[in-house]
């Protein structure tokens, strides 16, 4: 039992994932080994994993990936022991946990009635819409009432609340409205079923929606089941005039979003070559878009059906092949993906790449950008003045990006270092995640590590795990230390190397 009354009711031996979208093999090899069962897998999966005949009940939890994020519900009893098992395994992921738990019950007090509905303060942090549609009688300010929280309305920014709960099982949700639904995944004959099953069986009041998982349950166990959501429900009921307003009823669902990065996805390629045949760089190569995928797919079938062929070399082919034909050129203008802990991505640019070296095997891109004038430069403590410009250095790989800031003169106004994950690029862009701490060389020339209590937060939050919190301030002092000695002339030179390819840019800005 947690900070709530009562839990969902569902089996829970095993906390139960489904697992959909680009990591779906990597991520069901992951938690087999962390002793989780693995709930209506993928036809493919059950084939690469020799699942002859997989639990098709409702997952505890549910992730869908896709590019270098995962969407996550979690009962709200497991989300702590994802999370952990997340963070340790995987040292540069991040989560982002939403701030209220979708399906949970409160008991709450109206704080202001609105001309389509009320506005219910549920916990002492949050405070939710209550449309008249959803509420089952008119109230004043100050009246309690039992909400769900149904979901989060983004155009007028607010938690979204209900009077009609829900009693969520492993077949079927009962839903205090009088209606019976079925799964959109369910059709044909078994929705026809199902649909009259529920309106036979469903509890007088009560409406039944039927899960996924419904679609092989037997009528013996959908009947079982709708009794004890029913006793269930009732107990829940009995019990409301008991609590206090701002007590959590029933736990939730929790929504997190997992950024996976650079040093993660390589993780991922490993388990997943565990199973399967896969190329050192497939779940970056996989985000690259429809032909790059198609060409991984192809390459990847040749190491499944001809076990002689040498993996690596298969891996060369492809990632030399990608870099010739679709990362970035000189000339090109590419955008600055800076991702941040909250999972906000702020977007850079248009930068113009004036140079592309290789250093270590892998490419460095050198690029010009303008700059308007006004205000200050965060960080470096300069005005903006007409005529700025600044020259970012990004080396694939690298936990740094540079941006070095001049003024019409040519003279260096700042140096600002941002301390990310491994920097990735991608045909029209590059990106990391920000570490937030960062350092700098100021107007006035001092250096100095800012912003490192920002990364303190996300660290007691658990958005970030304290090997990445060690990881970043380590490397802030070390670039810290490199500016201090040598990032100065290093920048210097590097202005004399280009300086032609600047000259041409400030003549056609």
């Amino acid at each position: 039992m947690g900070k709530w009354l009562f839990d969902i009711p569902v089996n829970a031996e095993k906390i139960r994932v489904r697992v959909r979208g680009v990591y779906s093999t990597a991520l069901t090899k992951f938690f087999l080994s962390q002793g989780f069962e693995i709930t209506q897998p993928s036809p493919k999966v059950s084939e690469r994993f020799g699942f002859s005949n997989p639990p098709y009940l409702s997952p505890h939890i549910d992730i869908k990936a896709k590019g270098s994020r995962a969407t996550v519900e979690s009962l709200e009893r497991f989300t702590p022991t994802l999370k952990n098992i997340l963070l340790e395994a995987f040292d540069d992921i991040i989560i982002h946990q939403e701030s209220y738990t979708k399906n949970s019950i409160w008991r709450g007090v109206v704080t202001k009635k609105l001309k389509d509905g009320y506005m219910v303060r549920f916990s002492l942090n949050n405070e939710g819409f209550l449309p008249s549609e959803e509420a089952q009688q008119q109230y004043r300010e100050g009246d309690l009432v039992v909400v769900e929280v149904q979901g989060y309305d983004q155009r007028n920014n607010r938690i979204v609340l209900t009077e009609s709960i829900s009693i969520p099982g492993e077949y079927v949700v009962l839903v205090k409205k009088e209606i019976v639904k079925v799964s959109r995944k369910i059709k044909g004959s078994r929705k026809v079923e199902l649909l009259d099953i529920g309106n036979i069986l469903r509890p007088p009041g009560w409406g039944a929606i039927f899960r996924t998982s419904a679609m092989y349950a037997s009528l013996d166990d959908i009947s079982e089941e709708l009794k004890k959501l029913q006793s269930y429900a009732e107990e829940l009921l009995g019990n409301l005039d008991k609590v206090p307003a701002f007590t959590q009823i029933r736990e939730g669902i929790n929504l997190l979003t997992i950024y996976f990065p650079r040093d993660a996805k390589r993780k991922l390629d490993e388990l997943r070559s565990e199973v399967i045949p896969t190329l050192k760089g497939h779940h970056w190569m996989k985000t690259l878009g429809r032909a790059p995928s198609l060409l991984v797919d192809f390459l990847e079938e040749m190491g499944q059906y001809y076990p002689n062929i040498d993996i690596d070399n298969l891996s060369e082919l492809a990632m030399s092949f990608i870099r010739r034909n679709l990362l970035p050129k000189k000339g090109d203008k590419i955008s600055i993906h800076h991702i941040k802990p909250s999972m906000k991505k702020i977007v850079l640019g248009p930068a113009k790449v004036i140079d592309v070296r290789e250093s270590d095997g892998m490419l460095e891109y050198i690029m010009f950008r303008k700059f308007s004038a006004g205000g200050y430069y965060d960080g470096i403590n300069a005005p903006k003045e007409s005529g700025d410009f600044g020259i970012t250095i990004a080396k694939e790989g690298d936990t740094k990006l540079i941006t070095v800031y001049y003024d019409m003169n040519l003279n260096l106004k700042g140096v600002y270092i941002n301390v990310n994950s491994p920097i990735e690029v991608y045909p029209h862009s590059i990106r990391y995640v920000d570490l937030e701490v960062d350092v700098v060389r100021t107007y006035d020339g001092d250096i100095m590590i800012i912003d490192r209590k920002k990364l303190d937060k996300y660290l007691e939050q658990g958005v970030i795990s304290k090997g990445l919190y060690e990881f970043a301030m380590e490397k802030a002092h070390e670039y810290k230390t490199w500016l201090e000695t040598e990032g100065v002339d290093y920048v210097h030179e590097l202005y004399e190397d280009i300086r032609e390819a600047i000259e041409e840019e400030l003549i056609i800005s």
